[in-house]
């Protein structure tokens, strides 16, 4: 393969080219990723002269039967330009390197209205001029979301009077220089001649363009897509192995497509990373970046194609498990304690499937699942701890010894008074405990509607604020809405009382309830005679006992 040179070409012509449609991304290229801070950081780069990097393009023919890999349009560019159309040019360009360049500034400068990431809103970008009266170039560029009517409003009245200048405005010339010149803005000489250089530096910008010929092959030309890593954000797993699997006619990003719009709640939840691991784990290889590239590599397309259904079919019934109430109790995607944990949960589920689906598997199966999330196994070493799992619950499931992690568990050693935050597993653990045990409705003794429940205080803040684990889990459980608001901000022995009469004065029904929520009779006790310290311990000891009984297996 010939070494390819560099020669320079305006960045506002590329831009123009794929506008026209004449530079095109391959498929196996990722999405536009980049956020607002990411362009505006871009922007002021250009205006400034600095060096952005080298692009590098793939020529090749339009036609698609021809085209050595299939490609898309930039994003945006049918909704802006429909009429382009890459078959009005013998040969198209499809950018190796420079995408995410590339894709911001036709963003910047054609408007398409689309969502930047992080976001479900368009954004428009303007120059503030600011910084012609000392301010910093950098916080003079800004984007606004089209959601956003005052913020817009208020800049376009700036771009009125002189005081901003749309981003837009910068792809034609003659239309910037009308803004400029305009009678009725009150710009100074100095500042005129301070925009005329910006716009200068923004119209002549030079970039190196690396051209590759289609002639260099397609391994060689995977090769070179996998090592590239200069616009500052990483090619990701998932990038890389849609690259490894183009030459053998897998288009791993339509099967991605075709997964989530089947199951479009765990795909917003889980990367198509986990179906790659999953594939990993079942060849007995650790979840990492080389393991799963050298997968894609060894199977071939038959049996790469059966293993990723597969996986997808494994990854949905553990997260079925997951989020059941009489699984896991994960009613909700924020309730769940670790996303990574689908990914060995899928393996196992595939093994006991395998063995027979025997109950003592599956009761092995939960104590290694509610012992990595009260032992918070999976806070970090995610992958290493992943393969050790597997290939040990394994060997347990076949008859082989404990894992010794398991057998040393002590549920007194889970933190869970200093559990304050929703995010630690610890809390979530315990939240999702408190569904598994059925959380009944305080006030109609019904299975509650989840998604209509709220995360509340059993002692209020407002009255014990000065308690120091008030915040901890221990002290909060799942009220369905309409329950929370007749409890309010009462004290616990006033809405026991409360409670006591509505359902006629039946202990032993309001005991059902207060079961369900993990509130044995000594909790109960602290919370008739509002003692916090009794409660909170009683209620301890309880989810110690709950946690032990799932955790701990008779060998």
């Amino acid at each position: 393969m010939e070494a390819p040179k560099a020669n320079p070409e305006k960045l506002l012509t590329l831009v123009e080219e794929a506008y026209k449609a004449k530079i095109v991304l391959p498929e196996f290229q990722r999405s536009f990723v980049w956020s607002r801070e990411d362009i505006e950081e871009l922007l002021a780069s250009i205006l400034r002269g600095y060096f952005i990097g080298t692009f590098l393009m793939l020529n090749t023919k339009s036609e698609e039967k021809k085209a050595l890999f299939p490609y898309r349009p930039i994003e945006g560019l049918k909704t802006i330009n429909p009429k382009a159309f890459p078959g009005n040019h013998d040969i198209v360009r499809l950018v190796l390197d420079g995408q995410q360049r590339l894709t911001s500034l036709f963003y910047v400068l054609y408007e398409p209205k689309i969502p930047l990431r992080g976001s479900r809103s368009p954004y428009r970008f303007y120059l503030k001029l600011d910084f012609t009266r000392g301010g910093q170039l950098e916080d003079s560029i800004c984007g606004i979301s089209l959601k956003d009517k005052q913020g817009l409003s208020e800049m376009e009245e700036k771009v009125k009077k002189g005081q901003a200048i749309p981003f837009s405005l910068f792809r034609d010339t003659m239309e910037f220089y009308e803004w400029l010149y305009d009678s009725k803005k009150e710009l100074s000489s100095d500042e005129i001649k301070i925009l005329h250089q910006y716009y200068k530096n923004f119209s002549d910008f030079m970039v190196p363009v690396i051209s590759i010929s289609e002639d260099a092959g397609e391994e060689n030309i995977i090769n070179i897509f996998e090592r590239i890593n200069r616009t500052g954000i990483r090619l990701s797993l998932f990038d890389l192995a849609v690259a490894r699997l183009y030459p053998k006619k897998i288009n791993l990003r339509k099967l991605w497509r075709d997964f989530s719009e089947k199951n479009e709640i765990l795909a917003k939840i889980i990367k198509p990373e986990f179906i790659l691991k999953v594939i990993a784990l079942w060849h007995d290889k650790e979840p990492k970046k080389s393991a799963l590239l050298n997968i894609a590599d060894e199977l071939n397309d038959q049996k790469f194609q059966e293993q990723w259904e597969e996986a997808c079919h494994w990854l949905l019934e553990a997260y079925k498990r997951l989020t059941s109430r009489e699984g896991y109790g994960a009613i909700s995607p924020k309730w769940i304690p670790y996303t990574t944990l689908l990914v060995p949960l899928a393996v196992l589920l595939k093994k006991i499937s395998e063995k027979g689906h025997k109950q003592e598997m599956y009761r092995k199966i939960d104590s290694w699942y509610w012992g990595s999330v009260f032992g918070r196994r999976y806070d970090q070493g995610v992958e290493s701890t992943t393969h050790r799992d597997v290939r040990e619950i394994s060997e347990w499931l076949e008859g082989g010894p404990c894992p010794e992690w398991i057998e040393k568990f002590q549920a007194d050693q889970v933190d869970l008074l200093g559990a304050t935050e929703q995010r630690s597993s610890i809390y979530r653990g315990a939240i999702c405990l408190i569904v598994k045990m059925g959380a009944k409705d305080f006030v109609s003794g019904q299975p509650p509607i989840f998604s209509e429940c709220q995360d509340d205080h059993i002692f209020p803040k407002g009255i014990f604020t000065h308690k120091k684990h008030i915040n901890s889990v221990l002290n909060r459980t799942l009220i369905w809405k309409r329950s929370n608001q007749s409890k309010s901000n009462k004290k616990p022995s006033v809405y026991l009382n409360n409670l006591y009469e509505q359902w006629g004065r039946n202990e032993h029904e309001l005991r059902k309830i207060l079961d369900s929520h993990l509130i044995s009779e000594e909790a109960e006790r602290g919370m008739r005679e509002d003692d916090f310290d009794t409660f909170i311990k009683a209620r301890l000891e309880t989810f110690q006992n709950k946690i032990d009984e799932l955790v701990r297996v008779n060998t």
